[in-house]
């Protein structure tokens, strides 16, 4: 692969990285009633527009060939795997947040089990998972918001408290209200097709 195809497979990746998270805020923002959406889903949902924000900023630097062509070749695969969560993510959301009318953009939360993405990953665990890539990309010089990348570790350290961590000292964490989906009894393992693809339901 020339230099100019590898440089053209990493910028592919950025925008498709970008188009999936974008197309998830767009399901997310019609969701009108989001009073019964789970902490912990509606936590990952409204870290969106600062993974947006974050990824876009990345693509600015690409496109300024900063801060080296190296130092995006040597992402390329962190990228890949980057792109791949952002989709699982995007999945989930599709099958969480349901259209009402396919004539219209309104949608709803569908109050469904535990909903896992086609890996057995939870919109958390893939939060957490895209994270560290981004993590990976700051150290790489390719994003440079620290803050707003902080604001998602934030988030992260939220949804999965260290043990041994309480209430009171996690910022802003309701420990002892981790809410889950549930049905009258899907049952371990149940599925179903989604837009997205196959979920698993677990019983957790």
């Amino acid at each position: 692969m020339s230099g100019l195809e590898a440089a053209a497979a990493v910028g592919g990746l950025i925008g498709l990285t970008i188009a999936a998270i974008d197309a998830s805020i767009q399901i997310y923002d019609a969701v009108k009633d989001k009073s019964g959406i789970p902490e912990k889903l509606r936590k990952v949902s409204d870290t969106l527009p600062s993974l947006s924000e974050l990824l876009k900023g990345a693509q600015a630097q690409f496109d300024k060939d900063q801060p080296t062509k190296q130092a995006w070749f040597e992402v390329e695969k962190d990228l890949e795997r980057c792109h791949g969560a952002c989709q699982e993510l995007h999945d989930i959301l599709e099958s969480a947040y349901p259209k009402t009318d396919t004539n219209t953009v309104s949608r709803v939360f569908k109050n469904v089990g535990t909903l896992l993405s086609r890996k057995s990953k939870t919109a958390e665990q893939l939060l957490k998972e895209i994270h560290g890539y981004l993590e990976i990309l700051k150290q790489r010089q390719i994003i440079t918001n620290a803050a707003l990348l902080d604001d998602i570790k934030e988030t992260v350290d939220e949804l999965f408290p260290r043990p041994g961590l309480t209430q009171n000292n996690v910022s802003g964490t309701n420990v002892g209200r981790d809410q889950v989906f549930h049905n009258s009894n899907p049952g371990p393992g149940y599925q179903f097709n989604g837009p997205g693809g196959t979920f698993t339901f677990s019983s957790k």
